[in-house]
């Protein structure tokens, strides 16, 4: 393994594309399968956290062994935040009553290890500890269709799909829990009490806003029913004890990147992040050392660019995907301008929630899922085929639809998924494969929901996507971005 000064390889040979996988040559299911659970086994890798630098240096072990030479760590320095004790208790009548908690707010303030006292409140008070109830936002199926650069919804995979299927997920509701969070916080509340209207078991010990954002108030989440006993309690002026001990600290966490040598020295980037929550959030770095596997094992000619892999940190630090900022940020001279297009994987094979939770849908098998993908036809129609030879979402291809302040996307948008400073930042053709099911981000086994077969289908199909860019000449994408489709607007890549 190299230091973080590689000094990356330029081949160049006459290339002959190859045109398509072998499936018969690619990893087969029982060997993803020993990955995937193994991956799972882990559990919570929050940004920084011992547990997600073991994480790190296994992946760059691995990919070394599958062929990819030089494989780099990149540090990224961060502010390392780690909860280590949690409780709520009723004060008063019911005194030292234990209230169930799902987890603490990930990056909220802290208590000393006797807590804090305080009267429990729905409004913001001094002194006081809020409860406040957080509702998942209401969309359907119909309003990501409605994104498409094709038709709604192009040849449905799943027969029970509708338009109207609700799509209701806890983690769209971050940006009410932000505001929560400053309207008490400047209130100068002792703590607050995040109501999330799901039951607790399905929850799951989740790990929720974890936008790095260090607050100062201690804030814990509970359930529907924990939450109900405490709004009654609140109107009994009860007072309620929370705990919330934790630490913060300066470290470094590393982005891993390796290059796949092809026939020249312009690249496609496969990229996913390395920490997560459990063993779907994120499983694309699974799936992209597979797809290593075989890419190292082509004849240089049969790839016509080279692949880099980046594998990054950071996706659980921040409102956006700070590892992939940093890895802009640190390569825009050199490795940023050979670039000529990018794609990041994320949450593959995910299955539908079970029977009994809010997001399951009756008759339908694999979650909700899409590619958003920068307005270049080539991008579009190789994530559409994709996704229609891999047979498990419907073959939706989205704009990205995101207002983005800072002004450096070329058409003022980006999406949501770690992905998406690839356009927003560096102006790059991309997409971004991305499923989010209401356990993504539970603390707590998931491999009953993970289809592996259908992961390594969608793997074969990305690695044929990622032949197809490599094949696409470079005009056609790092020329102006041209009209795709039915016309969304025209930019011009960096």
């Amino acid at each position: 393994m190299q230091t973080t000064n590689q000094t990356w390889a330029r081949p160049r040979v006459d290339a002959g594309p190859a045109r398509s996988v072998d499936a018969g040559r690619f990893l087969p299911v029982e060997t993803l399968t020993g990955w995937q659970q193994a991956l799972d086994d882990r559990g919570l890798r929050a940004t920084g956290s011992a547990a997600h630098a073991d994480y790190i240096g296994d992946l760059a072990r691995r990919l070394s062994e599958a062929g990819v030479p030089d494989v780099a760590l990149e540090a990224v320095p961060m502010r390392r935040w780690s909860a280590r004790r949690w409780g709520l208790r009723l004060a008063g009548p019911d005194s030292g009553a234990e209230v169930a908690v799902v987890s603490p707010v990930a990056y909220s303030g802290r208590t000393g290890a006797d807590g804090v006292t305080g009267p429990l409140s729905p409004e913001p008070r001094t002194g006081a500890i809020g409860v406040v109830d957080i509702t998942l936002p209401a969309f359907t199926a119909g309003d990501f269709d409605a994104l498409d650069y094709g038709p709604s919804a192009l040849a449905a995979a799943e027969p029970a799909y509708a338009p109207d299927q609700p799509y209701e997920r806890v983690w769209l509701a971050h940006d009410q829990m932000r505001a929560e969070l400053a309207r008490f916080a400047a209130a100068g509340a002792a703590g607050l009490i995040l109501v999330i209207d799901l039951p607790e078991e399905e929850l799951g010990g989740g790990y929720l806003l974890y936008d790095g954002v260090h607050r100062t108030v201690p804030a814990l989440f509970v359930g529907r029913e924990s939450g109900r006993r405490l709004h009654e309690a609140a109107r009994r002026e009860m007072k309620v004890k929370l705990t919330l001990v934790a630490d913060a600290a300066e470290v470094d966490t590393h982005n891993i990147v390796g290059i796949i040598p092809g026939a020249s020295d312009e690249l496609v980037v496969l990229q996913s992040h390395t920490d997560g929550s459990n063993g779907l959030e994120d499983n694309g770095c699974e799936a992209i050392l597979a797809m290593a596997h075989y890419l190292a094992r082509l004849p240089r000619q049969e790839l016509p660019r080279s692949v880099l892999v980046l594998l990054s940190t950071g996706h659980f630090a921040t409102e956006e995907a700070w590892g992939l900022e940093a890895f802009l940020e640190r390569h825009r001279e050199d490795l940023v301008p050979r670039t000529a297009a990018a794609l990041c994987l994320e949450h593959l094979g995910a299955l539908v929630a079970p029977a009994g939770c809010s997001d399951h849908v009756p008759g339908v098998t694999y979650e909700f899922g899409a590619c958003f993908a920068t307005p270049h036809p080539a991008v579009v129609d190789s994530m559409r085929s994709a996704l229609v030879r891999a047979q498990v979402t419907e073959p939706r291809v989205l704009r990205p639809f995101v207002p983005h302040s800072s002004g450096s996307s070329p058409d003022g948008t980006t999406w949501p998924g770690d992905g998406g400073p690839f356009w927003h930042t560096a102006g790059l053709p991309a997409a971004n494969f991305i499923t989010g099911p209401g356990y993504l981000l539970n603390v707590e086994p998931v491999m009953d929901r993970i289809d592996v077969a259908a992961l390594r289908r969608q793997a074969i199909a990305f690695t044929e996507a990622v032949l197809e860019l490599a094949a696409v000449p470079w005009h056609e994408l790092r020329g102006q971005a041209s009209r795709a489709a039915d016309g969304p607007s025209e930019g011009e890549p960096r």
